[in-house]
């Protein structure tokens, strides 16, 4: 058995005894933890529009006027041709309650114009308050950032955005704003409480200037300062053409931070579209799934619990997507334990398929049976958590093997039935593997054709896909019937209940198009919404780990905004209940270790939970003396099992 393989076990031994000697702690009856609990019963649900479980709501309605139009021409059809290609495409949103008035805003961020912060005014109207945050010009443009390339007529070009991410990097309690740019130095906006930000990043130590896509933020270290993890991409490709590394930065505790990469032991190039935290092997301690475009393996670091991460990804999983795009992580089945997501580019269709990825897998999916890494093959994988240390990959059988090319992965039980459920969006700004357009470039003569090839054909839009979860490992196909088929080009996506209703809404954006706003009318279903407020961990709980237990079972959540691709959601826990009337037990495991139970909760509220400051650090007991030893060896009974990996089929492109 592999050590890496030992010590998880080991941890979650001793973390199933750790919830049972914990459960006992702290119960309702405690006058200090009654007074830590605030409920604030919903209000009346928002009626829908038509049949639909959302109704897209358009920018007349709400006021959200933004643009994307990626008119960086001369570079991003030149020099940076393959850089924007292969890994510095998409933009994403992020959403937050930034002024802490109890509603909850939007940042849109736009590849080369003007990125927009908008404020809830309710009722789903919002305002453009850029300028006067402090961000930029706003509609008369200059957007959040000031440009620092000169453009081939010495006029200034505005660094590409990419990624945007509301967290409170100082623990004041109020959310700042870290925004990740493309060969520039990133931007960290720091919330002055007033409605303002003003730019910090270098004096904070987050200035990084690197092809990065998304800053994520958690507590590694769970000291009760978020920790910042910067994922990166191309910036370079003749140089660097495996990607670039990236960046651990430890927070110090004051709001600075400090580039720990190396003493981590964060290595390896990546090609990375996005970087997910969870605690897959319940430990308590975040651990950390990088997902590597192209060739790069992608990396599971597991959190050592000392400062420093090993990565266990040839242990864990069986294979790999080889184009993973988004992830994101929740619990599928409802058994306890955190599952992943790791989108890829499969077609949906046969047609699709034969014009486009077979090709690709001919070229590009090959596999050493010698190399302990495992295969990537060019389809999603759902990773399903056993609890041993190992997953198990299931997408074919979820029904999710395939999903088109797709960008961001969001979770979250949108019909309120008490399972997760599933939104991806899709398209690309052309159809970079299609067969026709790949046969005119290699006939093509002169070396400019092939990009003045691609750049005349059409854009590749796709339509936007939703699963429902029936409950009997299978999700389904619901797009159309929920009302989100949008058939386009859409990037990164953020989910908020930004009316309040207890239901969860959907913001993402597009290319060369304004943001999609959609209003959840979900009309059944029970639902809790949970918001935390550490006082000993970081403010806003992120890491934190909320169990509900019912008649119909339990559900888990994990606070962590940062999600999907290059987007950022509200810090909440959102749980879908059906026709149950009471929460049976309510387990909140901070971040930093403790833990508050409560008993018999009704349903149909938003509860904000205050993190008891005088609880005690739940010490975790040491493994017990295991049952059974291994003996084979010493029993003259090792016999080596030497088995072929079956890889899947390369040679016959029609299968």
């Amino acid at each position: 058995m592999s050590r890496a393989l030992e010590v998880t076990r080991a941890r979650l031994t001793r973390r199933t005894r750790c919830l049972i000697l914990s459960a006992g702690l702290m119960l309702l009856t405690t006058p200090r933890l009654l007074a830590q609990l605030e409920t604030h019963p919903l209000p009346p649900r928002s009626k829908p529009a038509g049949t639909t479980l959302f109704t897209e709501l358009t920018a007349m309605q709400t006021g959200i006027v933004a643009t994307n139009n990626y008119d960086d021409h001369p570079r991003m059809w030149g020099e940076l041709y393959r850089e924007l290609m292969f890994g510095a495409m998409g933009t994403g949103v992020a959403v937050g309650d930034f002024d802490n008035d109890g509603r909850v805003d939007v940042v849109v961020v736009s590849k080369t114009e003007t990125s927009w912060l908008f404020r809830n005014r309710g009722d789903w109207r919002f305002e453009d308050v850029t300028s006067a945050a402090g961000l930029g010009g706003g509609k008369a443009g200059g957007g959040l950032l000031g440009g620092i390339f000169g453009g081939d007529d010495g006029k200034a070009l505005k660094p590409w955005e990419q990624g945007a991410a509301f967290a409170d990097v100082n623990n004041d309690g109020w959310l700042d704003l870290y925004v990740c740019r493309y060969g520039a130095p990133n931007r960290l906006y720091v919330n002055q409480g007033n409605g303002t930000f003003k730019e910090e990043a270098a004096t904070r130590g987050l200035a990084v200037v690197d092809g990065s896509g998304m800053g994520v933020f958690s507590d590694y270290d769970r000291d009760g300062w978020l920790d910042a993890y910067v994922q990166t991409n191309m910036i370079d490709y003749a140089k660097y053409p495996d990607g670039r590394r990236d960046y651990l930065f430890h927070n110090n505790g004051d709001g600075t931070f400090t580039n720990v990469t190396d003493r981590a032991g964060i290595r390896g190039s990546t090609s990375g579209h996005s970087a997910t935290w969870w605690d897959y092997d319940g430990d308590g301690w975040s651990d950390l799934y990088v997902a590597n475009d192209f060739a790069p393996p992608d990396q599971l670091y597991l959190n050592n619990g000392d400062g420093t991460f090993s990565d266990v990804i040839n242990t864990t999983v069986p294979y790999m997507p080889h184009y993973a795009m988004g992830a994101a992580s929740a619990d599928v089945n409802n058994d306890g334990l955190p599952d992943l997501l790791v989108a890829d580019m499969a077609a949906t269709s046969h047609e699709k398929d034969q014009r486009s990825m077979a090709g690709s897998r001919i070229r590009g999916q090959k596999h050493d049976e010698s190399s302990p890494v495992p295969p990537q093959y060019m389809h999603n994988a759902l990773y399903l958590n056993t609890g041993t240390g190992r997953m198990l990959e299931a997408s074919g059988l979820w029904g999710v093997r395939a999903t088109d090319w797709t960008w961001s992965v969001r979770f979250e039980d949108f019909d309120n039935d008490g399972r997760v459920d599933l939104h991806v969006t899709n398209g690309m700004n052309r159809e970079y593997h299609g067969a026709d357009l790949l046969e005119r470039i290699m006939i093509s003569e002169n070396p400019a054709e092939p990009v003045r090839i691609m750049q005349e054909s059409p854009m590749l839009h796709e339509t936007n896909l939703a699963f429902r979860n029936t409950g009997n490992m299978r999700f389904e196909s619901v797009g159309a019937e929920w009302g989100l088929a949008h058939h386009g080009v859409s990037f990164g996506a953020a989910t908020a209940d930004f009316d309040g209703d207890g239901d969860l809404d959907l913001v993402y954006g597009n290319y060369q198009k304004g943001v999609s706003i959609y209003r959840n009318d979900s009309a059944l279903g029970s639902r809790l919404i949970v918001a935390l407020r550490g006082s000993v961990s970081n403010r806003f709980g992120v890491g934190a780990t909320v169990r509900i237990e019912t008649t119909a079972g339990i559900q888990v959540r994990r606070i962590q905004p940062t999600r999907g691709y290059l987007s950022t959601s509200e810090p909440v826990a959102h749980f879908g209940l059906g026709d149950t009337k009471r929460v049976a037990r309510l387990i909140v495991h901070w971040p930093i270790g403790t833990e508050q139970v409560y008993e018999d909760l009704p349903v149909n509220q938003r509860l904000v939970i205050t993190e008891d400051s005088g609880a005690k650090t739940i010490t975790i007991p040491p493994a017990p003396t295991p049952w059974f030893t291994e003996s084979s060896v010493k029993l003259n009974a090792s016999v080596p099992a030497v088995e072929r990996a079956m890889v899947e089929p390369n040679g016959q492109p029609l299968s």
